[in-house]
């Protein structure tokens, strides 16, 4: 049976801002649908507010492995020094694998 890429990510993606929520921040995921795709930058799947809203979170989220051109991007991404670029990989049987950029 083929694996559902799209319902593999909405997954991951929600579990993301599961976690997220767990830690007091309050998320915004990205809307995707047939005719409408609004999507952070283009890059970022989810938004996290910190609890103090002292800071905002650009998560990309990947499954097993992200390519150097996604890593290149965020990393070239200018934002305020109040926001901050992360890259999740989930892995399987191992968790999160998070990467955080400057």
């Amino acid at each position: 049976m083929p694996i559902n890429r799209v319902a593999k990510g909405q997954r991951k993606e929600r579990t993301c801002e599961l976690e997220l929520q767990a830690k007091g921040y309050m998320t915004w995921k990205t809307i995707r649908h047939k005719f409408l795709n609004i999507d952070l930058f283009g890059l970022f799947d989810v938004l996290g507010l910190a609890p103090g809203g002292d800071h905002l979170l650009f998560i990309q989220v990947k499954s097993e492995r992200a390519d150097n051109a996604v890593r290149d991007m965020i990393r070239n991404l200018r934002l305020p020094s109040s926001c901050r670029k992360e890259l999740w990989i989930w892995k399987k049987r191992k968790g999160w694998v998070k990467e955080y950029y400057e």
